[in-house]
């Protein structure tokens, strides 16, 4: 199930967002919901409306309750890892820079840069009612939508980015709730920013928890709590993942990108990709071609 979820979200954006410049879920509600790590063409603006837990963008993590909006760039390797057991209620819309006007596709398209400090946003009141406003109409757009004008949709994501931008770049970041995050555990997160700059090496778990000085067995357990994923799958994510980039953007042989991303067996790396990705390295690259 777990492969299947990763595919279906991978490779499903993908194939919307090449079907219409925009592709959206509206407020959908489930329990013991699990996602592994994924990347897609597009943009992403993920609203999580209800419940709690953690989202990890790469090698950052936010703490997650309700009314909280996460941007993602685009082909930025990312899951959220709702607390299990309770019911969790989330929007999110995938959409091309191409259904931006031109003018102002750079300007909207900024909030999504690496660089900003605020991807992560909590909103409230007034401005979290105008949100919900502007998704609602966004989303009776996209239901209806069976021809090619974008023009009512182009018009409510452009406002919503407008709200967004205006938060992050005119002094209003001010006005925002604090976003506390001690509930992130420390060590987690070192571990996560430790794997993602160095998933090209070998790390056995004892020097991982040696360096942190945790007990490895304990870090194990806050690890899966937190992300959702051991500590082995999340690094083999990790290396998949930049194993993706590889192969779509550069003619690097196949052997010489399995060792350049951390696996020392070329057909353990086959078979982790085939898992993860759902397809072969080979036929994963010429699909990008």
């Amino acid at each position: 199930m777990a492969d299947q979820a990763y595919q279906s979200t991978d490779f499903f954006v993908n194939n919307k967002l090449q079907e219409l410049p925009i592709h959206m879920k509206y407020k959908e509600t489930e329990k013991n919901f699990y996602m592994n790590f994924h990347s897609h063409a597009g943009y992403e603006i993920y609203l999580f409306h209800e419940g709690s837990g953690y989202f990890v963008i790469e090698e950052n993590i936010y703490p997650l309750e309700g009314n909280d909006l996460i941007l993602i760039s685009a082909l930025e390797s990312h899951k959220s890892s709702p607390k299990l057991q309770l019911p969790s209620t989330r929007s999110a819309i995938h959409f091309l820079p191409e259904l931006l006007e031109p003018e102002i596709r750079e300007r909207f398209l900024r909030v999504f840069d690496r660089l900003n400090q605020h991807r992560h946003i909590r909103l409230s009141g007034e401005r979290l009612r105008h949100f919900d406003y502007l998704l609602e109409r966004l989303h009776e757009e996209y239901a209806r939508l069976n021809t090619g004008d974008f023009l009512a949709m182009r018009i409510y994501l452009n406002e919503l980015l407008l709200e967004i931008d205006r938060l992050v770049f005119n002094g209003e970041e001010k006005e925002l709730e604090p976003i506390a995050r001690n509930t992130i555990n420390p060590k987690v997160e070192e571990a996560v920013k430790y794997l993602s700059k160095h998933f090209n090496t070998d790390i056995p778990l004892e020097k991982l928890a040696q360096d942190l000085y945790i007990n490895p067995y304990y870090l194990c357990h806050l690890f899966k709590k937190t992300i959702g994923l051991t500590i082995t799958d999340f690094l083999n994510q990790t290396r998949i993942h930049h194993a993706k980039r590889l192969l779509a953007n550069t003619n690097m042989p196949i052997t010489e990108i399995s060792e350049a991303v951390g696996f020392n067996s070329f057909s353990y790396f086959g078979r982790a990709f085939k898992k993860i990705a759902g397809t072969t390295p080979r036929a994963y690259r010429n699909n990008t071609l």
